[in-house]
């Protein structure tokens, strides 16, 4: 009986382990199923990712090659500002036909020549922005000028007559609304070329540096302080053998004062070389030959001449023109000192020759031919502002009395230079002759008038002093990020 006890406990024992058994395996079954599943889901969502991430890198790609064509045409040497300050949006396409779009960002940093752009990607779904900062700054150089320059036109009216210089042939351009011509007062066109003028028609764009972007570049610079007062430096010079580099205050010499707020500048007194510098406007004072004026003259404001002598020839130079225009074997020497002195001569214009070098000059010939041992490049920025009889922001004018003959030597810039019969209303007036060896470059809109008695005589400069300063913008990059 026991033994049938044992049995039947031992039989009672198989069932419940066969369904323990498939219990197990069902569980293990489950198991499996359930990671089966979790693991596609998985792949399901790695592969989806991995979609996304792909999409969402090409995207960016695109907005980096729209940023690099973007960059390429803002950089390029036909770059226009007008037309990137009116760009709102634009499209580039890249090398696989991919078309990105940009547009002009709201959202940029305030500040002069800041220019914002989202470039936009777009690939299978996925977008990407990426907002490009660029900074389009100014610098000073220098470009040859074929001719003289009447951006508004040119009005010759009166008894004043307008010509080339005996045996030359001298182009002008007028732009305008009468651009290409040249006319009177009631708007006929005068035949110039029987003066020996041609004129031609000026459409293209005259970008010259304001006298602020100068500045550095000035020897000499006469500014005002908070109440008024004259406040002077000097600057680029070669000063007891010290370069100065930097704007150095000086107490502001003989020859240079301030009066109600215009500035009178005497060259033959204040016999400083170089470049000057003026904050406002300014009365050049003109003395009778041999005191002659030799400077270059940039000023904010305007520009007027005052015969100091009457019924005389007056002779004004630029810089480097002094050294081009009636140099002689006899004074080519003491013409180089008065534009490059033993000291404080001009760093940016005159290489730093001794006195044993100006032994060696014994003739003009030889100065021509060595003259790069003595003067920088005028061809080059900035010895090319050595070119510049005076610069002006605003306007210039031009006195010629009766009875004198007023030889100017160097280019004549400003934004206007209008014609009539007053000095305080900044005209070309007088009833003498007016030479000028040089080119006028007036910019702007407005048109230049020629009234009066006056005969004004236009002649080619010297191929080496017909180089002006000119404004050139470039863009550079600043920065980029992902919005």
């Amino acid at each position: 009986m026991k033994t049938q006890c044992i049995h039947k406990k031992i039989n009672r024992g198989q069932p419940q382990s066969g369904i323990t058994s498939l219990l197990f395996i069902l569980l293990v079954g489950m198991t499996l199923t359930v990671a089966t599943i979790g693991y596609m889901a998985s792949m399901k969502t790695m592969q989806s990712s991995a979609v996304t991430t792909h999409a969402q890198t090409q995207a960016q790609m695109q907005t980096m090659i729209g940023y690099q064509a973007l960059s390429e045409f803002l950089k390029s040497s036909n770059m226009d500002i007008a037309k990137i300050t009116a760009t709102e949006t634009g499209t580039v396409t890249s090398t696989t036909g991919q078309v990105i779009n940009y547009k002009k960002s709201a959202s940029c940093p305030t500040g002069t020549g800041n220019y914002c752009f989202d470039i936009i990607g777009e690939s299978g779904g996925a977008k990407a922005i990426l907002r490009a900062l660029f900074k389009v700054t100014s610098s000073v150089s220098s470009s040859t000028a074929t001719g003289s320059v009447f951006a508004g036109g040119l009005v010759v009216g009166g008894n004043a007559s307008f010509k080339a210089a005996t045996g030359q042939t001298v182009g002008i351009s007028t732009g305008g609304t009468n651009a290409g011509i040249v006319t009177d007062t009631a708007g006929k066109t005068v035949d110039l070329s029987i003066g020996g003028i041609t004129v031609t028609s000026f459409t293209g764009n005259i970008d010259i540096p304001s006298a602020n972007d100068m500045r550095p570049f000035a020897n000499w610079i006469f500014t005002k302080n908070s109440v008024g007062a004259a406040v002077c430096y000097k600057n680029n010079l070669s000063s007891s053998g010290t370069n100065i580099t930097t704007e150095t205050l000086i107490t502001c010499p003989s020859g240079v004062t301030l009066s109600s707020g215009t500035w009178t500048f005497d060259s033959s007194v204040a016999n400083l070389a170089g470049i000057v510098w003026f904050d406002g406007n300014v009365s050049l004072s003109l003395h009778e030959t041999p005191n002659d004026f030799v400077n270059s003259v940039i000023t904010t404001g305007s520009v007027t001449t005052n015969l100091i002598d009457k019924q005389a020839v007056f002779n004004s130079y630029a810089s480097n023109h002094y050294l081009l225009t009636n140099v002689t074997d006899a004074n080519i020497k003491a013409r180089l000192l008065k534009v490059c002195p033993a000291d404080n001569y001009p760093t940016q214009y005159c290489e730093p020759y001794n006195a044993a070098n100006r032994a060696l000059i014994t003739s003009l010939a030889y100065f021509k031919t060595n003259k790069l041992t003595y003067i920088k490049d005028t061809s080059t920025q900035p010895a090319s502002l050595s070119n510049i009889l005076f610069s002006t922001d605003t306007g210039f004018a031009m006195d010629a009395a009766n009875k004198t003959t007023v030889n100017f030597y160097g280019n004549l810039i400003g934004s206007k230079a209008a014609g009539g019969t007053g000095m305080a209303s900044g005209k070309i007036t007088g009833t003498g002759d007016i030479n000028i060896s040089g080119n006028i470059v007036v910019t702007g809109n407005f048109v230049t008038e020629m009234q009066g008695n006056m005969d004004v005589v236009l002649g080619n400069a010297d191929a080496a002093g017909n180089s002006i300063p000119t404004t050139v913008k470039s863009v550079t990059p600043a920065s980029i990020s992902y919005q």
